[in-house]
């Protein structure tokens, strides 16, 4: 059998699946060390907010599908009329190089909760080479992920801040001179993940390794050089964002909560082009209730966020801010048809009237069938929506 024609057997995207995790596993440059590859020039496969060398995919794939062993590198070609149209043919995005080379857009769908990773590990698993990542706050180049390294105890000759975790709200004083507390306030707004690694003293764990928590979401801030934050972690079922601090009310402070208030809106109101694109295919009306009030109109994703690549119009809803917290509570759901299907808890409400969803003009910007079956299926279920009405009854 020629070479060539080998690589384009492999047929099976659950081989390909494993190929990827055991990219995950190993981390890019041991992977492409461990089979003999060179990092792609290209073609890229993206998939869960990650870009992967396509070549040596396919070729470690074809080990996993034959149960044999992988594809030598010189054994058959990358490139358009090859790796490219194996992938897309199982359903898979591969993306021309476009300058950026390899990089990673949401680190934490590499990464295992509570698993432990020293600085030199991480290194290796994202092929990092910048300096910075010995900071507390880094980013990757190239990513939509912040990292934010914790120690509770600090070395002696280091500022004495009080960071802390405590369940699942961190306290962590910002860098003296501020220069990423923009960066952290705005994450969301700018669809950005905060990643948490943590750990209780220097020495630990082997290597002055960090556990990682996973994501955190920003909900608050005073003062300044440093400011004193306050994170809440992440989950996707949740609709408590943003927490209150019980402080005292003080009158000077009025405007700074007025642009608090705002800050906490644009966040809601999702990442910017995500928005503009859905309010361009809404005619910038709420698809359930036609309100045309810009401030009070919300991005929302039928399927959670997941990166770049979810922020498509056809996954996604122009909704007032009242509707989009229904939606994501499972209260409200969409057939395929538009109708809207109301949970009972809400039968004594103005909600109950509601009958239909407004669907764009643009085909091309119709919300998914599959992505609004998926929103019915996992989190309007019946099940959901009594344990929800349960807890609201108990408000």
């Amino acid at each position: 059998m020629a070479k060539q024609r080998r690589a384009g057997l492999v047929t099976d995207r659950g081989a390909v699946l494993k190929a990827v995790k055991e990219c995950d596993r190993l981390g890019r440059a041991q992977f492409l060390s461990k089979y003999g590859y060179a990092p792609a020039k290209a073609y890229f496969l993206l998939y869960a907010g990650r870009k992967y060398d396509s070549k040596a995919i396919v070729g470690v794939a074809f080990g996993h599908q034959y149960d044999t062993k992988a594809l030598e590198n010189y054994e058959f070609t990358g490139g358009a009329a090859s790796v490219k149209l194996i992938l897309e043919r199982l359903g898979f995005v591969v993306k021309a190089n476009d300058g950026e080379g390899f990089s990673v857009e949401i680190c934490s769908a590499s990464l295992n909760i509570n698993e432990v990773y020293t600085r030199n590990q991480l290194r290796s698993k994202f092929s990092i080479t910048a300096s910075s990542i010995n900071n507390g706050v880094f980013r990757p180049s190239g990513s939509k992920s912040i990292w934010l390294f914790v120690t509770n105890e600090k070395p002696k000759d280091r500022p004495q801040l009080v960071d802390r975790l405590e369940g699942d709200i961190l306290y962590w004083q910002g860098q003296p001179e501020g220069r990423t507390d923009k960066m952290l306030i705005d994450h969301e707004a700018n669809g950005e993940e905060i990643i948490l690694f943590y750990r209780d003293r220097v020495r630990q764990y082997d290597g002055a390794g960090f556990r990682y928590e996973g994501r955190f979401a920003y909900v608050s801030h005073e003062g300044g050089k440093p400011a004193s934050f306050v994170f809440k972690r992440y989950s996707e079922r949740s609709t408590d964002r943003l927490i209150e601090k019980q402080i005292d009310f003080d009158p000077g402070s009025v405007e700074d909560a007025r642009e608090a208030t705002l800050g906490a809106i644009r966040r809601r109101q999702g990442q910017a082009k995500f928005r503009a694109d859905l309010m361009d295919a809404y005619d910038g009306r709420c698809a359930v209730t036609g309100c045309q009030y810009a401030p009070l109109l919300e991005a929302a994703h039928i399927h959670p966020y997941r990166g770049r690549e979810t922020n498509h119009v056809s996954n996604g809803l122009l909704l007032r801010a009242d509707i989009h917290t229904l939606f994501d509570l499972g209260l409200i759901a969409v057939f395929p048809d538009g109708a809207l299907d109301i949970c009972p808890t809400l039968a004594a409400t103005e909600y109950a009237s509601l009958s239909r969803l407004m669907f764009p003009k643009k085909v091309a910007a119709r919300p998914s069938d599959k992505a609004l079956a998926w929103h019915r299926r996992e989190v309007a279920t019946k099940e959901a929506r009594a344990a929800l009405s349960a807890k609201l009854k108990a408000l």
